[in-house]
C-alpha cells in the first residue's frame, strides 16, 4: 500500500492532527516555488509508481484530498489505470467531489470519513455533523466512518444511529491519536490505553447488537485489553489488529515517509526505478533498532511481541519514549 498526498490544505483544526507539522512545513517551503496541490504530471508519476509496485488501489490523503481543484480529474485518471479508489476525508465535501465519488461503483470505492474531525476546539459542531450525515447518506456503502480517540472521556454510542440511518458500511474504524513530530498535538498516552480498551470492548458488544463491526487502525496493542475484553471483542466480531507498518506516505515533493508522525526520521526519495516494496524494506531496516522495543518497557520481554503477535504499538510513540529518556539522561549529566 501507499498513501498519495494530493493536497496540503485541510480547513480543519483537529487538536490531534499528526500531519500538521509536515504539511505546514511543506507549505512554508512552497510559498514561492511549489503549489499546495499535486500537479497532474506529478499525479501521473505517482500512478506510474503504483503500477510498477503492482498496487491496484490508490489511497488519496492530505490535508483534505477532495479540496484539490481538479479532484474529479484525479479520480478519472486513477480509474483509467483500473485503480480501486480509497479517499481519507473529513467528510465535509464540495458538491463536485461528492457527486464524483457517489458516481463510482460501491465495490470500487472506499471513502474513510473521520467523524471526529472539526474546525473548532471541543468537537464537531451541529453544522459539521449535519454535513457529514449528508455525505454518509449520499455515499452509502462507499463510506466507512471512523473515529479518532484522544482521551478516556470519548463517546461512541451516538455513532450507531448515524451508521444505521445513513446506509454507510456497518463498520466503525477506530484510531488512537498518535504524536506528531513536534509532539505538540493532543495524543494519547499509553498509560491510558487500558482505560480506552475497556470502553472499546463495552461498545463493541453494543455495536454487535446493531450488526455494526468495530475495526482497528494501526497502533493498538494487545495488552491494552484484558483476556475477558479480548473475548468480548472476538464475540462481537471485531476486526482486531496489532499492526504498525510503513504504509508509505508519498508527500507533495515525491518523498516516501514511514508515516506522518515519523516524517522527520524515516524517509526515502522516489526515483524512476523505486517501487513500494524496496522503499518499505529500506525504511523498515532503518527503523529496526527501535522495533526491538515498544510503547512500554515490558514490550521488550513480552512473548506476544517476540512471537510477532503484537507490533509493540505505534513506532512514533516508541521513538518518543526513547527521546524522552535521552533528554532525561542529558539533564542528569
Amino acid at each position: 500500500m501507499a498513501n498519495i498526498v494530493v493536497s496540503s490544505d485541510c480547513g480543519m483544526e483537529c487538536c490531534y492532527c499528526f500531519a500538521r507539522d509536515e504539511l505546514q512545513a511543506e507549505q512554508l517551503e512552497q510559498v514561492e516555488r511549489t503549489p499546495r496541490f499535486i500537479s497532474i504530471d506529478h499525479f501521473e508519476e505517482r500512478l506510474d509508481f503504483l503500477d510498477r509496485s503492482n498496487i491496484d488501489e490508490i489511497r488519496l490523503i492530505g490535508g483534505e484530498p477532495t479540496l484539490h481543484p481538479l479532484f474529479p480529474e484525479l479520480i478519472r485518471r486513477a480509474r483509467q489505470r483500473d485503480k480501486h479508489i480509497v479517499v481519507f476525508s473529513h467528510g465535509l465535501l464540495s458538491e463536485s467531489a461528492l457527486d464524483c465519488l457517489a458516481s463510482l461503483p460501491p465495490d470500487e470505492c472506499t471513502v474513510l470519513v473521520n467523524t471526529s474531525a472539526t474546525r473548532v476546539r471541543g468537537g464537531p459542531t451541529d453544522e459539521e455533523n449535519a454535513a457529514r450525515r449528508e455525505t454518509l447518506s449520499r455515499l452509502g456503502p462507499r463510506a466507512l466512518p471512523g473515529f479518532t480517540i484522544v482521551g478516556v472521556d470519548f463517546r461512541l454510542d451516538h455513532l450507531l444511529p448515524l451508521i444505521l440511518e445513513t446506509g454507510c458500511r456497518k463498520c466503525l474504524r477506530l484510531g488512537l491519536s498518535q504524536p506528531s513530530p513536534s509532539g505538540l498535538n493532543s495524543h494519547l498516552s499509553p498509560k491510558l490505553y487500558p482505560a480506552v480498551g475497556r470502553q472499546i470492548a463495552a461498545f463493541s458488544l453494543e455495536a454487535s447488537k446493531a450488526r455494526v463491526k468495530v475495526s482497528f487502525d494501526c497502533g493498538f496493542v494487545r495488552c491494552m485489553f484484558s483476556d475477558a475484553e479480548l473475548a468480548a471483542l472476538r464475540a462481537a466480531g471485531a476486526d482486531l489488529d496489532w499492526r504498525c507498518n510503513p504504509v508509505l506516505d508519498i508527500d507533495l515533493t515525491g518523498q516516501a515517509i514511514y508515516c506522518f508522525p515519523l516524517a522527520h526520521r524515516f524517509r526515502a526519495s522516489i526515483d524512476g526505478a523505486a517501487d513500494a516494496g524496496s522503499l518499505r524494506a529500506a525504511l523498515i531496516e532503518r527503523a529496526r533498532p527501535y522495533r526491538l522495543a515498544g510503547v512500554y518497557r515490558e514490550c521488550s520481554s513480552c512473548s506476544a511481541r517476540r512471537d510477532g503477535g503484537c507490533s509493540g504499538g505505534c513506532l512514533a510513540v516508541t521513538v518518543r519514549r526513547f527521546r524522552t529518556h535521552e533528554l532525561e539522561r542529558a539533564r542528569e549529566c
